[in-house]
């Protein structure tokens, strides 16, 4: 187990054997051959950050919520983030996000560097390469669960080739178990099945990176269980990482790996034993 500033998270074995979804032109399909080319697939890297710091300024004086942090996120890997309250998680997740840019360091998601770009191509990058799962959903409750997935493609295209995005929505909603609440509005699903949903969204621009901050906080167990399952699932259905911010031990057993921050500083990250992955039914 690696110890210390700067620990870089390094890639390890990782040869998926389910099918990765590939979203091209107007359909989604499941492609056999991609999945049996994953480890090339898996050597790739979703986001990576480099002696990162973020300085805050706070009433008490200046808080430094990460220092000197890097990190190596591959494709097709699921990485859990633990931490106590304040260890600097949320702001790590913000910083992948491309919401946040840090003090010092470089920060590269799916292989563009971000150092140089301006707030539109920031944001440009963002919309297309990074999904977010967020704790409270934030569905719209006058949209259909197909409509709310949709969302991020009017964000990005316009209204434009609306049989497109619908398909995708479909095929995303289908590929997550979801495809029969296509129709039924936030109000009319359970949390289990909302968060599902915006799983969903956050798949539809077929992401490079996904991000979850303890995304079944609202959740009961069996349902908090389910959403995990779904989430540690994405990278071999789609090719994308996932990294989640969690305090629950089984998802750390179940994660590809695990990195711990404290004090803004990761002090430790391991590679999980090969174990089953988990299934969607």
């Amino acid at each position: 187990m690696a110890q210390g500033t700067g620990v870089r998270l390094a890639e390890g074995d990782l040869a998926p054997d389910a099918p990765l979804l590939h979203i091209r032109g107007e359909s989604m399909s499941i492609s056999t051959e991609a999945a049996r080319s994953a480890p090339s697939v898996a050597s790739h890297q979703a986001a990576r950050l480099t002696a990162v710091d973020v300085v805050l300024s706070a009433p008490a004086g200046t808080v430094h919520a990460l220092r000197d942090v890097d990190l190596d996120v591959h494709a097709a890997s699921s990485l859990a983030v633990t931490g106590a309250s304040g260890s600097g998680k949320s702001t790590l997740l913000s910083v992948l996000a491309l919401v946040r840019r840090p003090t010092s360091g470089g920060v590269a998601v799916d292989g563009h560097e971000t150092s140089g770009l301006d707030r539109s191509e920031l944001v440009s990058l963002r919309s297309s390469r990074v999904g977010t799962v967020f704790q409270s959903f934030h569905l719209e409750g006058s949209l259909s669960a197909v409509q709310n997935v949709m969302l991020p493609w009017y964000f990005k295209h316009g209204r434009t080739a609306r049989r497109t995005a619908k398909e995708r929505a479909l095929g995303v909603l289908d590929l997550l178990g979801g495809v029969h609440l296509a129709d039924r509005r936030p109000t009319d699903m359970c949390e289990e099945d909302r968060q599902r949903v915006a799983i969903a969204r956050a798949l539809v621009l077929d992401p490079a990176l996904v991000l979850a901050d303890e995304p079944a906080t609202s959740l009961d167990r069996d349902a908090a269980d389910s959403v995990a399952e779904l989430l540690l699932a994405v990278p071999r259905l789609t090719g994308a990482a996932v990294v989640m911010v969690t305090a629950r031990s089984c998802v750390t057993a179940a994660a590809d790996r695990v990195v711990e921050l404290d004090s803004g500083r990761i002090v430790s990250a391991r590679a999980v034993p090969a174990r089953l992955m988990p299934a969607l039914d």
